[in-house]
């Protein structure tokens, strides 16, 4: 089993979709000058140096996957993970090396956002972390240990919710940190995935870079 698809079968709203793009001036947003920019969420963050950007193709490759992987025989489950498609925009997959590429643990961040106007009780980012952990404890693949309170964080002026997870596979103890926000009727996540200090700094850096430009 490839360790790729798990990164991208735990992440249950990641989901290769088009439907969002009916919002007015919608933007899966580009890369310019190693940056990542959405015009539709005013939104830049700095991305790391030679990281390998993935195709819309691959993406669709390692969510189906994932999905898979995810559900397993459960229908319930599956269906779910389909329903929320109608909902959710993959925005930006990253991971440092090549797909294949001969290295212990190929870390990733993500970008995904799902429109919640549907759902008014989602307030915060909190309120859709308490769902996406709901999420995570159904799926196939347990987790060591999941925060069930959420760290508020503050970064460029933009207020965000943390839950941190942590899943121990194949001898790798892989940690990933979700950040959660409000915005424009979206819960905008950024989601990274690590094994190693050097890695985390790297992704933690691109992190602390993320502003929405309002």
């Amino acid at each position: 089993m490839n360790i790729r698809y798990l990164i991208a079968g735990v992440l249950i709203y990641f989901l290769s979709t088009t439907s969002c793009s009916s919002q007015d001036n919608f933007d899966y947003g580009g890369i310019e000058n190693n940056a990542y920019i959405n015009t539709f969420f005013n939104f830049r963050m700095d991305l790391p140096a030679d990281w390998v950007i993935q195709s819309k193709e691959r993406v669709k490759d390692i969510t189906k996957k994932g999905r898979e992987m995810v559900a397993g025989e459960d229908k319930n489950l599956e269906s779910a993970i389909k329903a929320a498609e109608v909902n959710t925009a993959n925005l930006l997959v990253l991971y440092e090396h090549e797909v294949g590429a001969a290295v212990d643990y190929n870390p990733s961040l993500v970008l995904v956002a799902e429109n919640v106007s549907h759902a008014p009780g989602i307030k915060t980012g909190a309120d859709y972390l308490f769902h996406a952990r709901k999420l995570l404890e159904q799926a196939q693949i347990q987790y060591n240990d999941i925060d069930e309170k959420f760290e508020q964080v503050t970064i460029n002026g933009k207020e965000f919710y943390l839950m941190n997870a942590h899943i121990n596979y194949m001898g790798y103890d892989i940690k990933q940190q979700y950040y959660s926000t409000l915005h424009k009727g979206f819960c905008f996540n950024v989601i990274i995935s690590y094994v190693y200090e050097d890695q985390q700094s790297k992704l933690e850096q691109a992190v602390g870079s993320m502003e929405f430009q309002l």
